[in-house]
């Protein structure tokens, strides 16, 4: 058994039963916390296999960002979490999804291991020369995107929110001053 072997296993456990966890729990705080978790172990997973700057970028991005970014909108949500109530269609949506993944990584493990592209620059340069240079527009288009989908979330949460009853206006049941004149 190889020196790695043990972490690894360790940290792909970890980041399947938090990611297990965000699925299956009922609050949305606590599915970000798990969903913080799993960033985590992701990002230590990275740095195991020698990826360094993929793992600073897990934490700085996912962890730190995006974890925080889904915080804020659950804050802005109105309590209850009826809508992540198990249902029936929602198992079996689950289910085929599942199915398909394991179909997909099953086709992938067939496949065999992929080819060992070319030793390139892969340093903090070169990665920032492409996220400026060619992908800049496609790296800005993200921040509008994420705001439009909270935006969007919000909207489609309020909308399925019950509307406090408004109490009718009271009905007199006095009759109004009349004026009356002495002489």
């Amino acid at each position: 058994m190889e020196a790695p072997f043990l972490p690894t296993l360790l940290g792909c456990a970890v980041a399947l039963l938090s990611a297990v966890a965000v699925i299956l729990a009922r609050r949305p705080v606590y599915a970000a916390m798990a969903l913080l978790v799993h960033s985590l172990s992701l990002a230590g997973l990275f740095a195991l296999l020698a990826a360094p700057m993929v793992a600073v970028g897990q934490i700085i991005i996912y962890s730190g960002a995006i974890v925080v970014l889904f915080l804020f909108v659950v804050t802005l949500l109105p309590s209850g979490g009826r809508e992540l109530a198990p249902t029936s269609s929602r198992g079996l949506a689950a289910l085929i999804s599942g199915g398909a993944l394991l179909v997909a990584l099953a086709a992938a493990v067939a496949g065999g291991a992929p080819l060992v592209a070319a030793s390139g620059d892969l340093g903090v340069t070169a990665v920032g020369r492409a996220l400026f240079g060619p992908l800049l527009v496609a790296f800005e288009l993200t921040a509008p995107l994420l705001l439009v989908a909270i935006v969007g979330a919000v909207v489609i949460w309020r909308r399925h929110e019950p509307r406090p009853r408004v109490a009718p206006p009271p009905t007199r049941t006095t009759e109004p001053r009349r004026l009356v004149m002495h002489r």
